[in-house]
């Protein structure tokens, strides 16, 4: 099974990826965590971005996510419930408002099919947290090159996740909830998926 929890950065999706991981593990279930881009390949890239062109980070962001989708199915295959932080809306979101494959639609989704095999997770949880929240988030923990854009540019970022998502397995959950409430949302719902009845 795959699950992606996604949002804007700084929507709280890494927090609540913990949290399932835990309770899963608890409820012994095998769990793999999925993310294109962790802290080591951005440690990695960081110096190098700031000299690169906007098709050449095009060019490897893709290369990471075809790694994500390879590694997830692996996991999924050993069966592992995969956690993924994000999974190929983030490349539709961006990509149909930003770049040169905003102009190439048909491009934009044969390189994303290329990366992905048209493989949808069997449930998305899209954490909306208005980008002022998050914008402010941002500030507090230190922005990287990933997230450093401003509060209109997540806005826009927002608005582009939500039409990327439509027609998929998504719930949309508030993200100006609490922690708590939020994480106990998510576990309802994949109890549901699980057919399982799982303690909060």
């Amino acid at each position: 099974m795959l699950i992606a929890i996604t949002g804007i950065d700084g929507s709280g999706k890494s927090t609540q990826i913990g949290l399932l991981k835990r309770f899963l593990k608890k409820n012994h279930y095998p769990v793999f965590i999925s993310k294109a881009c962790g802290k080591a390949e951005k440690k990695c890239l960081n110096k190098f971005f700031q000299y690169w062109d906007s098709l050449t980070i095009t060019f490897v962001f893709q290369g990471l996510h075809r790694q994500q989708y390879v590694e997830a199915l692996k996991a999924i295959k050993a069966g592992n419930i995969v956690l993924a932080d994000r999974w190929d809306e983030t490349f539709l979101s961006f990509h149909s408002k930003f770049g040169y494959l905003s102009k190439h639609k048909d491009l934009m989704l044969e390189w994303n099919n290329l990366a992905f095999n048209k493989f949808i997770p069997d449930l998305t949880f899209f954490i909306d947290t208005p980008s002022k929240i998050t914008h402010q988030r941002l500030v507090s923990r230190g922005k990287d090159f990933l997230d450093k854009g401003s509060k209109r540019y997540h806005e826009q970022i927002r608005r582009a996740t939500i039409k990327a998502l439509k027609g998929r397995p998504v719930i949309v959950i508030d993200g100006t909830q609490s922690i708590n409430h939020i994480h106990k949302i998510i576990v309802s719902q994949v109890s549901k998926k699980l057919k399982f009845n799982m303690p909060v």
